[in-house]
């Protein structure tokens, strides 16, 4: 009874507190904007400020590269040179605010609510199955449409697959050798839902890359090495099948491994173009907005091969900093995990980290020729809302577990 009395005077106080800072917000909106940025800014871990300044960095950078690499595109489909671009940005901003919301949150709260998101993002995956709301683009029934608006709901499943394992596995990270404590969680909660992608969209690059992190994630906690072949075999088994199944799958692979005929020339088409994109960029790039490929020769260019549109335009060192920002990103993130107070935010925090980053190297892969043509975004810098929205939520849970930490002492701002 006690226990209860308290938390509805905690609620009482939080919503005193709320009522009061909009009152404090309406009477004097300048000085409640510095109290707020202060209260999120100051006071935080170096660490904190360099991923913060990373990220927004990164998305500047991404959204620059779009700007180049979508106006042709956006001139052929509605005659406004600036839409994508605009679509990019409203969804940049909309993710910058569920980024700085979620790292604002404890630890403890975002362990809470991390099933519910799971469980929400296997709802919206289902939908896609549904006549009506499940649009089909490229092939892949993998988007929910609302109207004029669009939602992939497996962008957010890869960061609900992450919370979802970090709940489940944190607390038996001694007990791995356990299958119904290691292997079995990681099945229900990770491959059997990266399943679900393929079967409700025949979506395999969304599916390869959850497969990926998620056996990279229990190599990274120490799972045994029987029970992670057990699933990399099965993996491997079901992958092969699922390629067989398609005759567009396996003419990529064929011209991956080097068919000359007509159909393997179409599907190296991409590649072959992003290899033009690169040697006409050179070593200096041919300058920002400057790109010949972007003018229907790469399609979705903005997207998925929007690393080409890089290396054309900044050239081979430009192309060399996004893979040292990325590397960066990786670094800061793992010291992130390392320094985590909670096992929970160890987990999540890793499987962000290895989320981004083999996302990241299998879409330069990919764009270089070095693996079969599969639809995966680079992450902060191709066109698409969802994988932005995803991105800077999973980004945000990493500055929260960030925050969690001792901080040090600083001066306050002079009022």
């Amino acid at each position: 009874m006690a226990n209860t009395k308290q938390a509805v005077k905690r609620k009482s106080a939080q919503s005193s507190g709320l009522r009061t800072n909009i009152a404090d917000f309406v009477r004097n909106p300048i000085q409640s904007s510095i109290t707020w940025f202060d209260r999120y800014f100051l006071n935080q871990t170096p660490l904190f400020y360099r991923l913060a300044m990373l990220i927004v960095f990164m998305l500047g950078c991404g959204l620059v590269m779009v700007l180049s690499a979508s106006n042709v595109v956006s001139i052929k489909a509605t005659g406004d040179a600036f839409a994508e671009f605009r679509s990019q940005t409203y969804a940049a901003i909309l993710g910058l605010v569920f980024m700085i919301f979620i790292s604002m949150r404890t630890v403890a709260i975002i362990q809470k609510f991390s099933m519910l998101f799971w469980a929400g993002s296997v709802a919206l995956q289902f939908l896609v199955m549904v006549p009506g709301i499940g649009k089909t683009v490229g092939g892949n029934t993998n988007w929910l449409a609302f109207g004029s608006l669009t939602l992939q709901p497996s962008e957010f499943m890869k960061l609900g697959i992450i919370l979802a394992l970090a709940v489940k596995l944190s607390p038996n990270l001694d007990e791995l050798w356990d299958w119904r404590k290691g292997a079995l969680p990681l099945v229900l909660y990770g491959i059997l839902p990266a399943g679900l992608i393929f079967a409700s969209s025949q979506d395999l690059g969304t599916t390869l890359v959850i497969i990926a992190f998620v056996v990279a994630l229990a190599f990274l906690i120490g799972m045994p090495m029987r029970d992670i072949g057990f699933i990399v075999a099965s993996g491997a088994v079901l992958a092969f099948g699922f390629a067989l199944s398609s005759q567009n799958r396996m003419n990529r692979i064929l011209a991956f491994l080097g068919q000359t005929d007509s159909v393997a020339a179409d599907t190296n088409w991409q590649t072959d173009k992003a290899a033009w994109a690169f040697a006409s960029g050179g070593l200096f790039g041919t300058g920002l907005g400057d790109s010949k490929m972007k003018w229907g020769w790469i399609p979705e260019v903005e997207n998925d091969f929007i690393f080409s549109v890089v290396g054309e335009e900044v050239g081979l060192l430009g192309a060399v900093v996004v893979l040292v920002l990325f590397f960066m990103l990786a670094r800061y993130i793992r010291r992130v995990s390392l320094n985590s107070t909670t096992t929970f935010g160890a987990v999540a925090v890793t499987g962000v980290m290895l989320w981004i980053t083999i996302q990241a190297c299998i879409n330069i892969a990919v764009v270089l020729g070095l693996f079969p043509v599969i639809g995966v975004p680079l992450p902060l810098f191709s066109k698409g809302g969802s994988s932005m929205l995803a991105v800077l939520m999973a980004l945000g849970v990493v500055l929260a577990v960030e925050r969690d930490q001792d901080r040090p002492i600083r001066r306050a701002r002079k009022k």
